[in-house]
C-alpha cells in the first residue's frame, strides 16, 4: 500500500465564514479552503486572498501576508485566536468579522 505524502496528509478542508465589509465587499456568506492544519494567521490571510481576491485592503492586508487590525478571527464560534500560530481541523469554521463595535 502506498502512503501519501506527509504534506497532503496535513491538508485539511475548513470554511471561511465572512461578516460585515468582509461580506458586502466579495458578496460571499463563507469561502472554502484547503489548508495546513498547522500554520499561521499570515498563511490563511494569504490562502483566504488567492481565494477571494477582493478582501485584499478590506480585511486581509494589501500584500496578502495578515489580516487588518480592526479584524478578529475566532474558530468555531468557541475561541478568539490570540496569537499568530494556528491549529486547525477537518471542517473547522473560522469566523472573520470586524472587532470595531458602533452603536
Amino acid at each position: 500500500m502506498a502512503l501519501a505524502p506527509k504534506d497532503v496528509l496535513s491538508r485539511i478542508n475548513i470554511v471561511v465564514e465572512l461578516f460585515g465589509m468582509a461580506r458586502i465587499a466579495s458578496g460571499k456568506r463563507s469561502v472554502e479552503l484547503i489548508v495546513e492544519a498547522t500554520g499561521n494567521v499570515s498563511w490563511l490571510a494569504n490562502a483566504l486572498v488567492q481565494e477571494c481576491p477582493e478582501l485584499a485592503g478590506v480585511a486581509v492586508q494589501e500584500d496578502g501576508d495578515g489580516f487588518l487590525a480592526s479584524y478578529t478571527l475566532n474558530i468555531n464560534g468557541s475561541r478568539f485566536l490570540s496569537g499568530e500560530r494556528l491549529d486547525l481541523e477537518q471542517g473547522d469554521s473560522v469566523l472573520l468579522f470586524s472587532s470595531q463595535a458602533g452603536g
